[in-house]
């Protein structure tokens, strides 16, 4: 599609809807005549995205549906701008647009997107390199503030999917699913992990090889000497010094466990958290949000579930549900090398016990209750990095 984009909800039109569903094959005959926009999800706007539902009127479109999930960028400019340096809202477009008719489990059905084209990857890749190699002092000033770097650009994005509906469950960082229903969530992966598997389609496409960072070593510099001490300062009440000593052998290993990470093996979800799952009454569990899919170590999306989910009373049932994913990839075909598996699980917990870090000095997520996510998860990134994977 080219020409108009809507950049938020208020600029969607019949038109536009039209225009998107009939190139993405979803409406071939007829028209939508007007829709009706309603917030979901407190509001519809998270810490990625804005995200509405769109009930659609139609003319002469028998079998269209009744309505439709549209997504927008976040309107917190800091947090746009972070997330569009991994280019996440053409990320996922692209995902529906290129892969989810394939996908082997439930997920929405794409219906339409378009977003502006923005500057190359390689020029950005080239730039994080030079970053990444400055001298510490340097690296020091130029992060004293992020925010200036953190620009979001005018780009528009919308994506159109499958409004799933129905009766359906999602757990959030307080209330993480129980180890059954994490057990199915981790099938799950292993079908779409085994699905793609070495798959040549991905290795083209860029835009899907970047996970947490291409600046380790900044990571590292700024983890040490900003991050550590307002650790201790903002969790002071619970931090020891073995929850450094933890974080400083995270930091020390943090380039390789990235290289490990970013292995290029199989499509990964890139951020199946809890939040980003869905339980239907039904039985089926459904991943959403995609904004983060990757061409990567498939252990990344293993330990980065358990670790937003296990708190330290938990750890003890850990090895029955890695066994059970990688019994999952062994059914589906998939030769799975268990030590490297976790191996990439425990490289998983120390890159995003690292990230969760990095944060405290940057950016504060999501908020449950008037906690951090960073307050939820770093407790049990900790107790998983003193277990034995």
């Amino acid at each position: 599609m080219s020409g108009f984009i809507p950049g938020s909800p208020g600029d969607l039109t019949p038109e536009w809807i039209t225009n998107a569903m009939r190139d993405a094959g979803a409406l071939p005959h007829g028209r939508v005549r007007e829709i009706r926009i309603e917030s979901i999800s407190d509001g519809g706007t998270g810490f990625t995205g804005e995200t509405v539902r769109v009930t659609l009127t139609t003319e002469g479109a028998d079998g269209a549906p009744e309505s439709v999930i549209a997504k927008f960028p976040t309107r917190e400019r800091q947090n746009r701008g972070m997330l569009e340096n991994f280019d996440a809202y053409a990320r996922e477009i692209r995902f529906y647009r290129e892969f989810a008719h394939r996908m082997p489990c439930p997920t929405p059905t794409f219906l339409g997107g378009a977003y502006d084209e923005g500057s190359s990857l390689s020029g950005s890749q080239r730039v994080s390199r030079l970053v990444d190699a400055l001298p510490a002092a340097v690296q020091l000033a130029i992060t004293k503030d992020v925010t200036r770097f953190m620009r979001a650009s005018k780009r528009r994005y919308a994506l159109l999917i499958e409004d799933l509906g129905g009766d359906t469950t999602v757990h959030d960082l307080i209330d993480p699913p129980d180890d059954d229903q994490l057990a199915a969530a981790l099938d799950v992966l292993a079908s779409v992990h085994a699905a793609f598997w070495n798959d040549s389609s991905l290795a083209d496409n860029d835009i899907f090889r970047t996970i947490l960072t291409r600046t380790p070593g900044l990571y590292q510099t700024v983890g040490r000497r900003r991050c550590l001490p307002l650790a201790r300062e903002q969790w002071s009440s619970w931090f020891t010094d073995d929850h450094e000593r933890l974080l400083s052998d995270a930091l020390d290993r943090f380039p390789d466990d990235v290289a490990l990470m970013n292995e290029p093996i199989t499509l990964i979800h890139g951020d199946p958290r809890s939040d980003n799952i869905l339980y239907r009454d039904d039985g089926q569990v459904v991943l959403l949000d995609w904004a983060l899919a990757g061409f990567a170590h498939p252990g990344y999306d293993v330990g980065y579930l358990l670790s937003s989910c296990l708190s330290e009373e938990r750890l003890a049932g850990a090895e029955d549900l890695v066994a059970g994913y990688e019994r999952g990839l062994v059914e589906r075909g998939v030769d799975v090398d268990g030590a490297g598996l976790r191996a990439a699980i425990a490289a998983t917990y120390r890159g995003q016990a690292v990230q969760i870090l990095m944060s405290v000095a940057v950016l504060r997520t999501d908020s449950y209750d008037g906690d951090s996510m960073d307050d939820l998860w770093m407790p049990r990134l900790l107790a998983g990095l003193a277990h034995e994977w």
